[in-house]
């Protein structure tokens, strides 16, 4: 495999966009938050929070620079990852990261490829026009984010959400999370792990699956459990390479966060506190 020298690439622009229409469903918006390194999910009061690692921020962070632009190769190689030593391989696995968590690693209309020319954002799922954002940064005032279209249909970020929450939306959207973790996943196996007055849900549908899980997830749950300063009820999953984490209060509240499997390890503790009720 060959393998690339990179040198840093400084840019102090403000970014022009920072909200993205997905593929997951009609009308969830992702919220891109470079300086945590993560990625929203977010409808009608519905979040899921997606570490996205420094590469990957980097990398979408470039693409949202200048969405219809096509930016080279090695131009987002030199953006993403500053003085490593990296082959084409790792742009390739972040770009089908990023497609995954979009919902576009099928119709790849989101992130386009240009054979032998490079990757675009496609603007159409740019929220917010970047010409119109770099005349506000211009002129000095604070761009405001951009509501939420208005849609009379409900939709969840994750279609099969839907089936559990439709029952009980007018309870609130809290707890159509938590019964989409409690009630949906019935029929997987499961195993329970007490640490102090923190409480840990592991779920799989394999025995070995959930052997795996559980030594995977040793260390995380064993951080989270430090860092939560309240009782709390954590719900841990694995699917198709990510790692799903429902943190849930007292109160029934619960938050959602996604974490790639590439990405466990390196976690810091402000992006772990981001979950904790």
């Amino acid at each position: 495999m060959d393998m690339i020298q990179i040198t840093p690439v400084a840019d102090a622009r403000p970014l022009p966009v920072r909200i993205i229409r997905t593929g997951l469903a009609d009308g969830c918006l992702a919220h891109f938050q470079p300086e945590l390194y993560q990625l929203v999910l977010q409808r009608e009061g519905f979040e899921e929070k997606v570490e996205l690692g420094f590469s990957g921020s980097r990398l979408l962070e470039r693409l949202l620079r200048q969405p219809g632009e096509v930016v080279a190769r090695d131009e987002l190689l030199a953006h993403a990852w500053s003085d490593r030593v990296v082959g084409q391989g790792s742009l390739n696995q972040q770009i089908y990261t990023l497609r995954q968590i979009l919902g576009d690693e099928k119709r790849r209309e989101i992130i386009q490829t240009l054979p032998r020319r490079g990757y675009m954002l496609n603007p159409r799922f740019a929220v917010c026009a970047p010409v119109e954002a770099e005349e506000t940064a211009t002129s000095g005032q604070v761009p405001a984010t951009p509501p939420m279209p208005a849609n009379p249909q409900r939709h969840w970020c994750r279609p099969e959400l839907l089936a559990v929450a439709a029952p009980v939306l007018l309870a609130g959207v809290a707890l159509a999370a938590t019964l989409h973790y409690g009630l949906q996943r019935t029929q997987d196996l499961r195993a329970d792990l007490d640490i102090g007055n923190k409480h840990f849900t592991y779920l799989d549908a394999r025995p070995q699956g959930l052997a795996q899980l559980r030594e995977r997830t040793g260390a995380l749950s064993a951080r989270l459990a430090a860092l939560s300063e309240r009782p709390a009820h954590f719900t841990l999953s694995r699917h198709a390479g990510f790692y799903e984490v429902a943190c849930g209060a007292e109160d029934a509240s619960t938050r959602l966060l996604l974490i790639h499997q590439d990405q466990l390890a390196r976690l810091a503790d402000d992006q772990l506190r981001s979950c904790l009720p």
